[in-house]
């Protein structure tokens, strides 16, 4: 009984031993299974060369092209308000008016003192005439001449006085209607009917924003590259489209405690997608680099002091590549050597690959030739 155990015993141990016997060998079992490696996913681009253009980038606050507060040149009680908060307002148009009874009381006097003033005149000019012509026939004396003469005087200063003061009376009289300056929205209006209002107190503020304007600097290093006419492209983080902006006006001297030059941008607004007071980025062509191959910093890789980038043969193989760097454009850099045109430069994936690894190419940008 035992020596019938004792066989089947050898004859599984016999049996296991055969098993990894077989696995051992070349070509069988598991060992002999060769793992094929996946190629790498890449995204590559079409090296060649192109323009690239450097900008300059400000940052302004947008204001109204006009941008005034009206206050008041004369003093009484409100009567009448004609505008409101946001409302368009045409120049010369009525905002608001006081109570003015007593300043029409002020031109009828001053034009009654005009017409007084101007029986004076005529009255002292007509003795002027005459006491000249007595004088020169010797029948008046030179004292009674010499009144005449300085009654005329008088009474044509009397005259000025008098037409100084009914302009003066019109224009209280006039300022009493509170009238737009310029064409604008109202931003802000001081306004209440049954109020008291003083000389100098806020009556409104107007703003025309059919034109914008931002005014900003630059730094010494860039303002030789901008001049006046020049074009500006202005973007708002809300809006996809980007607005057209022309350089109105350049400093020659830095802002006082800062080193930056001063500039103005105008740029038209008459959909009204702007407003005055959004903070908006722009952008200033400074210098364009012509036929120059480049590509974006974040295709490069460093080891040590070299500078790396992968390209893609015809074979689908990976090969390293040293290169040479030029001038840095914002995240864009000029490759001075190591690339040619036509090259399959690795924009995406080429963390993964090292010399000799095969690819499989997902896809292929083809960078956009210059003009």
């Amino acid at each position: 009984m035992i020596n019938k155990k004792f066989t089947k015993v050898i004859i599984v141990l016999g049996a296991v031993a055969l098993l990894f016997s077989g696995c051992s060998k070349p070509g069988g079992g598991f060992s002999g299974m060769k793992k094929e490696a996946v190629p790498a996913s890449v995204i590559v681009e079409v090296v060649q060369p192109r323009d690239l253009e450097e900008f300059i980038k400000i940052v302004g606050t947008l204001e109204g092209i006009i941008d005034i507060t009206l206050s008041s040149e004369v003093s009484g009680k409100i009567v009448e308000k004609l505008k409101n908060l946001g409302d368009w307002v045409n120049e010369g148009e009525a905002i608001g008016r006081i109570d003015n009874a007593d300043l029409k009381n002020k031109v009828d006097q001053a034009e009654a003192s005009l017409l007084a003033a101007k029986a004076s005149f005529e009255s002292a000019q007509l003795n002027l005439t005459t006491s000249e012509k007595l004088y020169e026939d010797g029948k008046i004396s030179k004292m009674s001449f010499l009144e005449a003469q300085i009654g005329f005087k008088s009474a044509q200063a009397g005259l000025e006085a008098a037409r100084a003061g009914l302009e003066s009376a019109k224009r209280y009289l006039n300022n009493s209607l509170f009238t737009a300056p310029v064409s604008g929205f109202i931003t802000n209006i001081y306004l209440e009917v049954g109020e008291m209002i003083g000389v100098g107190s806020p009556v409104c503020s107007i703003v025309n924003s059919t034109k914008l304007l931002i005014k900003t600097g630059i730094g010494e290093s860039d303002i030789m590259s901008v001049s006046k006419g020049q074009h500006v492209s202005i973007h708002y983080d809300d809006y996809p489209q980007e607005f057209d902006g022309k350089i109105t006006g350049v400093g020659i001297k830095p802002l006082m405690g800062i080193a930056s030059y001063p500039i103005e941008i105008v740029l038209d607004n008459q959909d009204g997608l702007l407003l005055p007071g959004m903070v908006v980025d722009g952008y200033i062509l400074a210098h364009v680099y012509q036929d120059v191959i480049y590509t974006s910093l974040n295709n490069i890789s460093e080891k040590y002091d070299d500078k790396i980038v992968y390209i893609i043969d015809e074979n689908n193989t990976a090969h390293k590549v040293n290169i040479e760097l030029g001038e840095e454009i914002d995240r864009n850099v000029i490759i001075k050597k190591g690339l040619n045109h036509g090259d399959k430069l690795v924009r995406e994936g080429y963390e993964n690959l090292q010399e000799g690894t095969k690819v499989i190419i997902k896809s292929v940008y083809q960078s956009e030739t210059s003009s």
